[in-house]
């Protein structure tokens, strides 16, 4: 930006170089044409200084925004990396709060019985002590 002043500033320089009366109708009009070039040089620069405020600040919002999508989505990737892991898992859905609560393979093979709460409202949402139970890894089924 200091090069556009610089250049209007050789524009005036030249200008008065030319020994043109202010009166007349040339020099009238060249001082108007330098006064113009003038006034948009000092809009542009004013518009880039704004611009580059944007800029900053559209770069903070956008740092902002990562971190709480971050924070936000945190939980779902680590449910989804858990998934990714372990096949063995199935979910239940709690009917009171809509929690998904992941259940490993492992206990409905346990021969105790076990019941299994929602972590949100502690609510019991699976036991397994269901006799029809069937693990179908096992290479024989009864009939």
């Amino acid at each position: 930006m200091d090069d556009l002043k610089s250049r209007v500033a050789y524009l005036k320089g030249l200008a008065a170089g030319l020994g043109l009366e202010e009166s007349s109708r040339e020099g009238k009009l060249f001082n108007q044409l330098i006064d113009v070039v003038e006034a948009l040089s000092e809009s542009v620069i004013e518009l880039q200084e704004e611009f580059d405020e944007l800029v900053d600040y559209t770069e903070a919002i956008d740092e902002d925004l990562n971190e709480l999508e971050e924070d936000f989505y945190e939980e779902e990737l680590e449910d989804d990396l858990l998934l990714e892991d372990d096949d063995d898992l199935f979910s239940v859905e709690c009917p009171d709060c809509h929690e998904i609560v992941y259940i490993d393979d492992d206990m409905l093979e346990d021969e105790d019985v076990v019941e299994i709460l929602c972590p949100n409202c502690e609510r019991v949402v699976f036991v397994n002590d269901d006799e029809d139970y069937v693990d179908f890894d096992d290479d024989e089924l009864e009939e």
